[in-house]
């Protein structure tokens, strides 16, 4: 199971050997799925940005925090309104399981004026609060201050509307290696949907409720259930300790973390495992590791 952004394609494009390792794995007869918590393509996006690298996959193999966010949100949210911090894959995502998503796009053009009319007119905010059954909170490229204020009125108004997150990160990798002018060569990040989250518990003076994405074990045991998989036979590739690796510990999978910057092989094992992953392997090429990583495991546990 593969991370997505830094571990398959960065902003900057394909990762070398990326591709060539997931026909390795195919060939040999493994299955194969991909998890981002990029709330903000459908799989039909991923497949497009993979297919550019010659990298071929079903919708069916792909699983985003926009998709799971609305899996876990149908049982309290079905046929309610859903104010959203998002991209329209995530409100699509929504209205495909009976919500009834407002805000994100639409609330992209507005600022701190249109939110004080609105809060300190007589009706209030629109919809008021207490119709709203959940804020959600995902990657947005429109981030402003409208909508960080309308999300945590909501959350102060209204005890019982939920606070869910499609994932925790702060930040993403832009591009994988770059100076700028600035004399030091290193990795690019910007920010994510963690940064709008913490600003918004912040002002609510209230957690999330729930965080949809990795490293989240419900997460975790929906897939494993979906797709009949056991965790002892599962490898996670990522490229993030507090997400990636964190999910493959947190559901007993066997773990490899790939550096960002270098695409070097930092392999991890979960707590309480009977065996050691160990691996030889050098190169900074995604094949090799990956390769080297499940011919080991192979002598463990079937897969």
């Amino acid at each position: 199971m593969f991370d997505i952004d830094g571990v398959i394609y960065t902003g900057s494009g394909g990762i070398e050997g990326a591709t060539e390792a997931i026909d390795a794995l195919r060939a040999s007869g493994r299955s194969v799925r991909f998890l981002t918590n990029n709330s903000a393509k459908t799989p039909e996006m991923v497949i497009k940005t993979f297919n550019k690298q010659g990298l071929n996959a079903q919708p069916a193999e792909i699983t985003t925090s926009s998709l799971a966010a609305a899996e876990f949100l149908l049982p309290t949210a079905k046929g309610k309104k859903v104010y959203v911090i998002g991209e329209q894959p995530l409100m699509d995502a929504l209205a495909a399981k009976g919500m009834l998503p407002f805000g994100g796009p639409d609330d992209g053009g507005k600022g701190k004026v249109e939110i004080g009319e609105e809060t300190m007119s007589e009706a209030g905010l629109v919809p008021p609060a207490d119709q709203v059954a959940a804020v959600v909170v995902g990657a947005d490229s429109l981030i402003n201050y409208y909508k960080i204020q309308k999300a945590a009125s909501y959350l102060q108004c209204n005890p019982s509307t939920m606070f869910v997150v499609t994932n925790p990160d702060k930040q993403f990798l832009l591009k994988a290696s770059s100076n700028h002018g600035g004399g030091m060569n290193i990795p690019i990040l910007a920010p994510a949907a963690g940064v709008w989250m913490k600003a918004i518990e912040i002002i609510s003076n209230r957690e999330a409720d729930m965080i949809c994405g990795k490293p989240s074990p419900k997460l975790g045991k929906w897939l494993m259930d979906v797709h009949g998989y056991d965790a002892d036979a599962t490898c996670f590739v990522g490229d993030r300790i507090d997400t990636d690796v964190e999910f493959g510990r947190t559901n007993g999978m066997h773990v490899s973390c790939q550096d960002p910057a270098h695409h070097q092989p930092h392999h991890e094992q979960p707590p309480l495992r009977a065996t050691t992953t160990t691996t030889t392997a050098t190169t900074a090429t995604t094949t090799t590791t990956i390769t080297t990583l499940w011919c080991h495991h192979q002598r463990h546990a079937p897969c």
